[in-house]
């Protein structure tokens, strides 16, 4: 039986003299951490999903790893993670995401103050555009001036916005103006991919043709499994193979063919992670006819074959309970 570790800190319903009175948290105190081998159990806020502390504890914390997004913005002093074996040293007001399921560990020797957000997002699975955002979160990313520059401002806004909704009430957390504002943080994410670049409609001709194109790539989206071939594509859109092959790229900076296998591997690599389904069927499944033509696009694209890519990504879990292991997902 693996040994289970409890750090109690402070008594249900006591106030922390050492954190400003409108950073205490709602509800009641976090009191405890329950570690079971590597894997932490997050102690949220009751009949939430959630819990965000103002951390100004000096305090380094051992390797683990949870289900929940983890999030932290030093506010002062600096801050470090070792993920995977990189270091990364946070400077006042650095956004780090640390994806759910992988181990971190904390490297603190020096007094400062920082807020530490862990949130689950498995609802976010279920939308049609998560693939894009997967990308993000399959390692840690770093939110800065110098990193993310056009949306930095309004996402370290946001963060702020989403403290003082947290923080607002003695008795209680409101989930839904929390969720709504990291769900407007993680469409900046994913409409900060290069691959979604602006369509500038400069009069009612570009209207129409920008009504074409998004009419075509919703089509895409929907049934990239389907044998879509560009001159269906140029078809639905009205265009000759010439024109629209030029159109297709001036407006998605890609080409129909790069757009139609970036949709299918984004697919690919969720079934493969999250999914029993063998390779063969995934490569029917994603719109291959042959699983040559799908291992060959997949280690063209991703840089591993699926096989690699599938066991790679369930290594992740292999440090986590047995009796966690319902719980997980890619």
């Amino acid at each position: 039986m693996e040994e289970e570790q409890i750090r109690t800190t402070l008594p249900i319903d006591d106030f922390d003299d050492s954190i400003p009175l409108i950073y205490n948290q709602p509800v009641k105190q976090y009191y405890h951490r329950v570690v079971r081998g590597e894997n932490e159990e997050v102690d949220f806020v009751p009949n939430t999903q959630l819990r965000i502390w103002y951390n100004n504890e000096r305090k380094s914390y051992s390797p683990h790893l949870h289900d929940a997004l983890e999030i932290c913005i030093p506010i002062e002093n600096d801050y470090k993670y070792i993920i995977g074996g990189k270091s990364y040293s946070l400077t006042p007001g650095d956004i780090l995401f640390i994806p759910p399921h992988l181990l971190h560990e904390i490297d603190c020797n020096n007094e400062g103050c920082r807020f530490i957000y862990l949130i689950m997002i498995d609802f976010l699975k279920e939308l049609h555009d998560y693939t894009y955002l997967a990308d993000f979160f399959k390692d840690p990313r770093l939110i800065n001036e110098s990193t993310f520059p056009s949306i930095y401002g309004k996402i370290y806004d946001t963060f702020m916005t989403i403290n003082d909704s947290y923080f607002l009430y003695d008795n209680m957390v409101l989930e839904m103006p929390i969720y709504a504002r990291l769900m407007d943080i993680f469409s900046m994410l994913v409409a900060a991919n290069p691959q979604f670049k602006p369509i500038f409609l400069e009069d009612a001709k570009s209207r129409n043709k920008y009504v074409k194109f998004r009419s075509l790539i919703n089509y895409i989206n929907a049934h990239f499994m389907d044998d879509i071939t560009l001159e269906w594509a140029a078809n639905y859109v009205g265009f000759s193979k010439f024109h629209f092959t030029r159109l297709f790229k001036e407006y998605t900076y890609v080409t129909f063919y790069d757009y139609l296998m970036h949709r299918r591997m984004q697919a690919a690599k969720v079934m493969l992670a999250d999914s029993n389904m063998s390779i063969t069927e995934i490569a029917f499944q994603t719109g291959f006819n042959n699983l040559s033509s799908f291992t060959r696009g997949f280690r063209n694209a991703i840089g591993q074959t699926p096989s690699e890519y599938r066991l790679a990504r369930q290594s992740v879990h292999t440090a986590i309970p047995e009796s966690h292991l319902d719980f997980m997902q890619e």
